[in-house]
């Protein structure tokens, strides 16, 4: 399913890094690797002595230098990575763009047709404030192609200590969390191509939303909805289980109440998956509305590499 993948880079630290860790995918079907980098002249306008403007010319003709040279630089680093990518048998097309960042990611993707759009992460800050960045969110809200969000170094607290972790192999230890939704199971469909990238141990999790959250509910109502939903929700697990299984894959699987995103990043450290994959939204329970705040929460906040499925 991954034959295709686009990975914009802006050359941060980890770049190379993370494309050495999606290079497994060959053996899962990977034929070509995308690579693109952008240039927003939007984010190259400047203001001088005390705020006032420079002549529209004198702008327009540094522009145009500061793109060429800029043009220079990532050509050349593009063809490096292209060079390591080749040396794994990977066929590689590169691409610079000049333009809005997300515009382009989007734009790329489409006219190439890829199957994942890799979007990187760099360090993580040591008090876990909010990291996923603007590009990254409105790429996941905007593209249709599924998005692997691949943190490869983050920062925390341990103690009085700062600790350093490294996402050396992504595809080690997955943890697939299904809420029934459509999106949750074109999701699951991507796990046995998964298998051939390394996968060997799966971790299947389903939340039961809490029922404290629903106010307006009768307590009999929520009582006995409870009841049923448990009974309907382990019935599918214990079947997706052995459908998992029959594709060769180690199962563990639990069904957990609470709010969901908080309870697949607990799950996810216990068990200590290389990575989570997901649906992009999913659904309420009791109100069956879709809501999106879930994988959105899971992307920004979790430690572990996210793949959004949609």
């Amino acid at each position: 399913m991954f034959k295709k993948i686009l990975y914009p880079t802006k050359f941060e630290e980890f770049s190379l890094p993370i494309l050495q860790n999606i290079t497994c995918l060959r053996r899962a079907g990977l034929e070509e690797v995308i690579l693109l980098h952008v240039i927003d002249p939007g984010n190259l306008y400047t203001e001088v002595d005390g705020g006032i403007p420079i002549a529209v010319d004198t702008i327009r003709k540094a522009i145009t230098s500061s793109i060429d040279l800029m043009r220079e630089a990532a050509s050349r680093r593009l063809s490096a990575y292209a060079d390591y990518l080749c040396s794994e048998g990977i066929k590689v097309k590169t691409e610079l763009a000049t333009g809005r960042v997300v515009s382009e990611i989007l734009r790329t993707a489409t006219e190439n047709d890829v199957s994942l759009i890799v979007a990187g992460r760099q360090k993580r800050d040591v008090l876990g404030e909010i990291f996923v960045g603007s590009t990254t969110d409105r790429v996941i809200r905007k593209a249709k192609a599924p998005i692997l969000v691949a943190r490869y170094h983050t920062l925390r607290m341990a103690g009085d200590e700062v600790q350093e972790r490294f996402c050396t192999d992504m595809f080690r230890k997955i943890l697939y969390t299904t809420d029934w939704s459509p999106n949750a199971e074109r999701a699951k469909m991507y796990l046995p191509m998964l298998r051939g990238a390394g996968t060997s141990e799966l971790v299947v999790v389903h939340v039961l939303e809490e029922f404290a959250n629903f106010v307006d509910v009768p307590y009999e109502m929520k009582v006995e909805a409870l009841a049923v939903a448990t009974r309907n929700s382990q019935d599918n697990l214990d079947r997706l289980t052995r459908e998992l299984e029959a594709e060769g894959f180690r199962v563990k699987a639990s069904l957990l109440c609470g709010k969901p995103y908080r309870e697949i990043m607990r799950v996810a450290t216990e068990e200590n998956v290389s990575m989570i994959v997901m649906g992009s939204y999913g659904k309420s329970l009791m109100q069956g509305i879709l809501w999106g705040n879930v994988s959105q929460r899971v992307v920004e906040y979790s430690e572990k590499p996210v793949l959004v499925v949609k």
